[in-house]
């Protein structure tokens, strides 16, 4: 559990039939179906994922701070420094850094905790921008800063990250094979085919991972509001979060 290294394109007869379709000219409906599929069996040990984990934690804990009367002093109390709270910029990079050191030194194996760190940090960092609206230059306090995590800003916040995750992880094998079909004569003519693929294949997750955005915020508010959000309640929210995700994609796909 925690070691989950992705690797090279699986040979199952799953990964098989992805290529078969990227060879027979498929719709992407069909290829998006088909990929998810064949990741499903990995993607439903995510939750288990002890770097995943980490990422989440780290989530629920400035979720936790954000409601604090004193933010700031509960930021530094979390093991965030002082800077961060200068500015846009150096909130966003002492929490890559920590998140990154974390994952670096207590899950050095999880290529789904790595994944989901940068899922997270392109989610913040997009939230924070639009609530600064620069990342660079003048001071921001602790309160605005930490706004992605409280109310329906944290409900964007989850989403995006949710969807960031799941467009990168199910594309992680499949992007290693995408590049051997492009060409004359190919599935993708030409690279804007092959752009406008990746394209449809974000949206196409993004829809899918609303199925959590009621879910996410109210359960870790809750436990928050309870003082139970320590890790194993994040455990538990993470295996009933992928399960409804799963479910959700199961749903929506193909019939077996």
């Amino acid at each position: 559990m925690g070691h989950n290294r992705l690797g090279n394109l699986p040979h199952t007869h799953r990964w098989k039939e992805v290529i078969a379709l990227l060879e027979n000219d498929a719709e992407i409906s069909e290829l998006t179906d088909a990929s998810f599929y064949a990741s499903l069996t990995a993607l439903k040990r995510v939750p288990s994922d002890r770097g995943f984990l980490g990422v989440l934690n780290q989530i629920v804990e400035l979720a936790t701070v954000s409601r604090e009367k004193d933010i700031a002093g509960a930021l530094n109390q979390a093991g965030f420094n002082s800077e961060a709270q200068a500015s846009s910029i150096g909130f966003l990079s002492v929490i890559a850094t920590q998140l990154t050191d974390k994952i670096n030194q207590t899950y050095p194996r999880s290529d789904v905790g790595k994944i989901a760190r940068d899922a997270f940090l392109e989610a913040l960092t997009k939230q924070v921008l639009s609530k600064t609206g620069t990342l660079f230059g003048g001071t921001e306090n602790a309160k605005t800063l930490t706004v992605p995590f409280r109310g329906d800003r944290f409900k964007v916040l989850m989403h995006e990250f949710y969807a960031g995750f799941t467009s990168r992880y199910l594309s992680y094998y499949l992007s290693r094979e995408l590049p051997h079909h492009v060409g004359s004569g190919k599935r993708f003519s030409n690279i804007d085919e092959h752009s406008e693929f990746n394209k449809q294949f974000d949206l196409y997750c993004r829809q899918t991972v609303r199925i959590v955005d009621e879910f996410t915020p109210g359960w870790i508010g809750k436990a928050i509001y309870k003082k139970e959000a320590d890790s194993k309640a994040v455990g538990r929210y993470a295996y009933a979060a992928f399960k409804k995700l799963t479910e959700e994609f199961q749903r929506s796909g193909p019939e077996e």
